[in-house]
Parts: C-alpha cells; sequence; structure tokens
C-alpha cells in the first residue's frame, strides 16, 4: 500500500487516509513530555487534547493535510495547564514552516495571484503568508548585508525609477560590490535623497564614490550627508544628452524623418550597408554632419584611460560645441561646464551606474507582474527581496 514519507522527525503517523483530491495524515508528537512554559519542569500528565489540521507541501500533486493531535499538560510543579509546541508549525498557524516557505519562494519572481490559483489556497490566505515571512526574510537580509558592507569602502549608484511615468519616481540606492539595493525612497528631492542616505545601514560605513546622473539635488544630498565621497557623473548619462542634443538637430532639418537610429547609433556599431546611408545622409546635410562629428568627438573623449588628456580633449570639445550653430549643442555645453569637475572624476575612478540598470529593469518586472503597487512599503519590500540576490550571500559564504 502506499505511504506517504512526512519528513518531520518531530512527528509519527497514526493514521493515513487518500482522498481524490487530497490526502490527510493524522499524526502525533513523539516525545511523551513537556516542558512548561511558565516554571520549566517537564510534565507527562495530559491534561486534554485537541485536533488541530494543518496545510503541508503537497504530494503527487495533492493538497497534504495533517490532523495534528496537540495535547495539553498540566505541571506537577506550578499546576499550570499549558499547550505542546512544535518545531515545524509555529503558534496559531494553519500551515507548517516548511510549506510557508514554499509558498514566499513561488511567489519570488510571480505573482500572488498566480501562487493562489496553482496551490488552489484564497489570494488573502497567501498574501498574508507572503508579507510575513517576507519580514523575517528582510531581517536576514539585513543582518547578511551588514556583515558583506563591514569594513569596506562603499561604492555607491544613486538613480531613479519611474513607478508612475512622469507623475512618480522611486529615488533607488544600490551597492556596486553587493549587487544589493540598499533602499528606496520616494520621489527624487534633495530631502528624499538625504533620507535615503541616513539610512541605519550606511550610518557607520565609509563611502568612498556615489555615481548618479547630472541631477543637482542628488549632488547636494551626498555633499551633505557624505561630504567626503567622490561623485561621479555617469557616462552613459553623459553621452545621452550629447546624443539627444544630436536629434534635436535631426528634428530641425528638413527631410529627414528616417535615417535616426543610423544617426544616433555608434559609428562602430554600424554595418557596412548602414555607413553607406549614413554617409550620403551627412554629405546631403552639411549641418547636420558637423553635429554628427561633435557626437563622435565626444564618444571618443571617454576611450582615453588619461585625467589630463582627458580634461583637455572635453574642453575643446565644449569650445566646438559653443561655437556650433546649434542651440542644442550650446546647452549641453553649458551643463557639462556645471559639472566638468564629477564627469572628469570618471578617470580616476572608472565606476558607471551600468549594474543599476538591470537592477532598474528588474524592478520594472515586478511592477508589470503585479499591474502596479497601491502600498508603495511592499513594493520597496519586494525590490529588496528580489534584487538583493545571491552575490552579497556568496560574499558572505
Amino acid at each position: 500500500m502506499f505511504s506517504v514519507s512526512l519528513d518531520l522527525p518531530e512527528f509519527e503517523v497514526v493514521k493515513q487516509v487518500f482522498l481524490e483530491d487530497c490526502s490527510l495524515l493524522h499524526v502525533e508528537k513523539n516525545t511523551t513530555e513537556e516542558r512548561c512554559s511558565y516554571c520549566g519542569f517537564f510534565s507527562s500528565h495530559v491534561h486534554d487534547w485537541r485536533t488541530r489540521k494543518v496545510r503541508d507541501l503537497s504530494v503527487l500533486g495533492k493538497p497534504l493535510f495533517l490532523f495534528v493531535r496537540v495535547y495539553r499538560y498540566r505541571c506537577h510543579n506550578c499546576n499550570e495547564v499549558f499547550s505542546q509546541t512544535f518545531e515545524s508549525i509555529s503558534p496559531n498557524k494553519h500551515q507548517t514552516n516548511r510549506y510557508r516557505e514554499y509558498l514566499y519562494e513561488m511567489c519570488i519572481g510571480s505573482t500572488i495571484q498566480e501562487v493562489s490559483r496553482k496551490e488552489k489556497i484564497p489570494y488573502t490566505t497567501v498574501e498574508r503568508i507572503f508579507y510575513s515571512v517576507a519580514k523575517e526574510k528582510e531581517k536576514e537580509h539585513l543582518e547578511t548585508l551588514e556583515s558583506v558592507l563591514e569594513n569596506n569602502e562603499l561604492i555607491l549608484i544613486l538613480d531613479e525609477i519611474a513607478v508612475r511615468k512622469g507623475h512618480r519616481y522611486e529615488t533607488v540606492l544600490m551597492d556596486t560590490q553587493s549587487g544589493s539595493v540598499l533602499g528606496m525612497e520616494h520621489q527624487r528631492s534633495y530631502r528624499s535623497t538625504q533620507i535615503l542616505l541616513a539610512k541605519k545601514i550606511l550610518s557607520d560605513k565609509c563611502v568612498h564614490t556615489v555615481v548618479m546622473d547630472m541631477w543637482d539635488p542628488f549632488h547636494k544630498a551626498v555633499k551633505s550627508i557624505f561630504p567626503e565621497a567622490c561623485i561621479v557623473i555617469d557616462k552613459y548619462h553623459v553621452v545621452q544628452k550629447v546624443t539627444h542634443a544630436l536629434d534635436q538637430v535631426r528634428k530641425k532639418t528638413p527631410g529627414l524623418k528616417k535615417g535616426r537610429f543610423k544617426l544616433l547609433k555608434g559609428s562602430e556599431k554600424l554595418t557596412a550597408n548602414e555607413k553607406q546611408q549614413l554617409d550620403e545622409m551627412l554629405k546631403e546635410h552639411s549641418e547636420l554632419s558637423y553635429a554628427y562629428f561633435l557626437k563622435e568627438l565626444f564618444r571618443e573623449i571617454y576611450q582615453v584611460n588619461d585625467y589630463d588628456t582627458a580634461d583637455s580633449l572635453l574642453e575643446e570639445w565644449i569650445q566646438l560645441a559653443w561655437s556650433s550653430p546649434f542651440p542644442s549643442f550650446h546647452q549641453v555645453a553649458k551643463t557639462i561646464e556645471n559639472w566638468k569637475a564629477q564627469i572628469l572624476q570618471y578617470f580616476l575612478t572608472p565606476f558607471t551606474n551600468g549594474r543599476i540598470e538591470g537592477t532598474n529593469h528588474k524592478i520594472k518586472n515586478i511592477k508589470r507582474r503585479a499591474f502596479g503597487f497601491r502600498n508603495l512599503e511592499r513594493f520597496r519590500l519586494r525590490v529588496f527581496l528580489e534584487c538583493t540576490g545571491k552575490t552579497y550571500k556568496n560574499q558572505v559564504a
């Protein structure tokens, strides 16, 4: 006859019942005495008992329910009545600990609704279990993260993600070495960034470098919390500004609705056919040709490895941009002049926010799966648990 291996050492199976849609196991604890929760003495005097129904991991695709006989004992020492406790079932819970853990793991990378459907459990039950276990996991993650960050010079990344495009933003803080999201804060203002940087986990840490885009509130907040930290402007954001300036010139050039991607694409990435088409386009539009030259020249600056050379080339580029007839390049030149020191810092500490862009993609997937979050705290918890991955755990191990 088929028998279920329960794999819970504290229980012995008294009876097994196999129904069409589920399996039932009647179990009881395999010890005959219990420690009194009041005075600590052991007692074996049974006062009464009751049956507790608990959901466990499915067997052969069918739900498994445990009918646990729970004894109450009377203590000979203090005369108080107390109940049995179990390692595998928490007090007042209707699921085994391992089944709760299983539901949590199922929800990571999926949705509560999907897990509810698969496990045939009410949505609210799965939701309650997930966020209950998630809070415990958050504490574990923070403790592990604390030990990873200890005694390290931190390199942080600040970036923002649109929770609701054009209306609501979240500022994301990430540690590059551990690959972990340290926190998120509502909006991208000076005050919210200060709150994010002043988190307890960073309170006694040495922050060496902060990588960010050219957003002034970020800069002011970093300087107020970590005045000694180096600020590096992410090179991809700077190149994006220059590329956008070229696109503005293209839009104002008559008869150039097509060819945008060939124009904005890096010259080294163009195919032979695309290069030919681009050359023809630039010959036909001389003004656009100069704007394209400025874009490619700026990209070449980031190919050098020497700070002084980069400084000289950047200054030369700024003068060329100012002397051009394009207002969009004048605006970029002004922006680069304002942030020149932080842009050049890249050539001393060559860090980018490339790592957080991948994390931002994960964050967007989390938001998309849930069709958005009304509760931002739950959204942040999800991000912390799903985006603070194996990297920092491996460093501890």
